[in-house]
């Protein structure tokens, strides 16, 4: 994304805590993929959440709540 030798960098160590909440999410349940459909989508939407997401912002799903809950970021 960025030339190394043009920009100097930071480099941050971190954690950064997400809650999604959702409601009335359709999952076919039944064939042990139920799971991973619902954290695809949760994770879908956090994506969304970033101005340089390549996510097209058509997929942003108003039944999910995306929030940032803490985060801890040191360099």
């Amino acid at each position: 994304m960025f030339n190394n030798k043009l920009f100097k960098m930071a480099k941050f160590n971190g954690e950064v805590t997400f809650k999604v909440t959702f409601k009335d999410l359709g999952v076919p349940v039944g064939f042990g993929m139920t799971n991973a459909i619902i954290f695809h989508e949760c994770a879908t939407q956090v994506g969304l959440k970033s101005p340089w997401t390549k996510i097209d912002k058509r997929y942003k799903d108003d039944r999910f709540k995306v929030e940032i809950i803490d985060k801890k970021i040191n360099f």
